[in-house]
């Protein structure tokens, strides 16, 4: 028997599933390989409006004005990827290639541009930083990417909008509403 808190967040959990459902015709809590595309989007604004909440809470401490803060970039490479790889299933790439490309922001948009998408959406600087500090395990750990950079807040927020944009993310509002 779920506990009233636990009770409350399943309620809250099937009214946001029920809204997205009716928006896009496919439910996010339960998933198989017909709406994979729908759960990434979903995730991956998810992801982004958890990196917009600790950036308002870190982001102004000391040193971040030169560096988005480390647990704002966590949240934010999850965003590309599951942005990036929901164009893909899209656009009819198989589940199985998709998950090949693995942490590979890179390499995923590459994919992209190759079924369609245009190469000058997305800052390839600031995707090879992310996608390098993701791919190594150096954004969970605080170390400096291969390429000698850490992305600012602002065009890495960029970024992500992007590529929420790409895939056709809803919005807070979309689903909220």
């Amino acid at each position: 028997m779920p506990t009233f808190n636990g009770w409350l967040s399943l309620r809250i959990a099937c009214f946001v599933d029920r809204r997205v459902e009716v928006t896009y015709g496919q439910s996010v809590f339960s998933v198989d390989t017909r709406n994979h595309p729908a759960y990434y989007r979903y995730q991956a604004r998810l992801a982004y409006e958890a990196a917009l909440a600790a950036d308002k809470v870190v982001g102004h401490w000391p040193g971040y004005e030169i560096a988005a803060p480390p647990p704002v970039m966590t949240m934010c490479a999850p965003a590309i990827e599951l942005s990036l790889k929901a164009c893909l299933l899209e656009n009819g790439i198989d589940e199985r290639t998709v998950r090949k490309f693995g942490h590979d922001l890179v390499g995923c948009w590459g994919k992209c541009i190759e079924v369609g998408a245009n190469p000058d959406l997305l800052d390839m600087k600031i995707l090879a930083i992310i996608s390098d500090l993701l791919v190594s395990g150096r954004l969970r750990y605080g170390e400096e990417s291969d390429l000698g950079r850490v992305p600012v807040f602002g065009p890495l927020s960029t970024l992500v909008e992007a590529s929420l944009a790409l895939c056709g993310a809803p919005k807070v509002s979309d689903i909220l509403s």
